[in-house]
């Protein structure tokens, strides 16, 4: 027993694919600087904060932390932040770029096994991702006015979407 040949019909739909431009957002490099810069060094303040305060006979030293929060936010928040803008620069909506950041910032936590995972330093995973979510997210969003929309056309305008 053999199977017939399929059919090919010539009056089947064909798909037009999408190949008008779509409107983009577009971030100045202040807004930029605002949602990446500001939450690094706001995080390293508050670690610096906390390791002048007499805690350090309880908790130990916590400059090794500044360090590593320091290259998290160089070496894998930057990357990751401009990725983000690039990937979702034709998402309209700020609360999923506002989500992606404080996914960037809880990525930061991470890092803190690159130091070792020997002992309580794994325990310091949410103290620095939590933070460091928290302050990217607010970072982005507050660099939200520093955000446009860019249409096909050419002409830019104001983020209407916030």
């Amino acid at each position: 027993m053999t199977t017939p040949v399929p059919e090919k019909y010539d009056s089947a739909p064909r798909r037009r694919k999408n190949t008008e431009p779509k409107a983009r957002l577009s971030m100045s490099i202040y807004g930029f600087l605002l949602a990446w810069l500001v939450p690094n060094i706001v995080m390293a303040g508050i670690v610096v904060i906390l390791n002048l305060l007499p805690l350090s006979d309880t908790v130990g030293d916590l400059t090794p932390l500044l360090t590593i929060v320091g290259l998290s936010g160089l070496i894998l928040g930057l990357p990751l932040a401009l990725l983000t803008n690039w990937l979702l620069r034709h998402q309209l909506n700020q609360s999923v770029h506002v989500l992606a950041y404080a996914v960037i910032g809880m990525l930061y936590g991470l890092t803190v096994l690159l130091a070792g995972g020997e002992g309580l330093i794994p325990l310091l995973i949410p103290l620095v991702g939590f933070p460091a979510a928290i302050l990217m997210a607010l970072g982005r969003w507050t660099a939200s006015s520093f955000v446009h929309v860019i249409e096909p056309a050419g002409e830019a305008t104001v983020d209407s979407t916030k």
